[in-house]
């Protein structure tokens, strides 16, 4: 099942910047590309590079979506 971007009108204001930043970045289905990233063999530094974001932010999107590295 997807794991999605909660609806954003519920998240507090400082929150929903971040959260459509990383919509904007990774897409409707984060987890899923963070996974699709990993199985193409991409390290987290290589992923970061890629989206053009901050490589503890990687880090923190799979603590948070629950993804781990093999």
């Amino acid at each position: 099942m997807p794991h999605h971007i909660p609806c954003l009108h519920t998240l507090p204001l400082l929150y929903q910047d971040a959260a459509y930043r990383m919509l904007e970045v990774f897409g409707p289905m984060p987890r899923e590309a963070l996974i699709a990233m990993t199985d193409y063999g991409m390290d987290d530094a290589e992923i970061s590079r890629y989206f053009n974001v901050a490589p503890d932010t990687i880090v923190a999107l799979r603590q948070h979506l629950n993804t781990v590295r093999a």
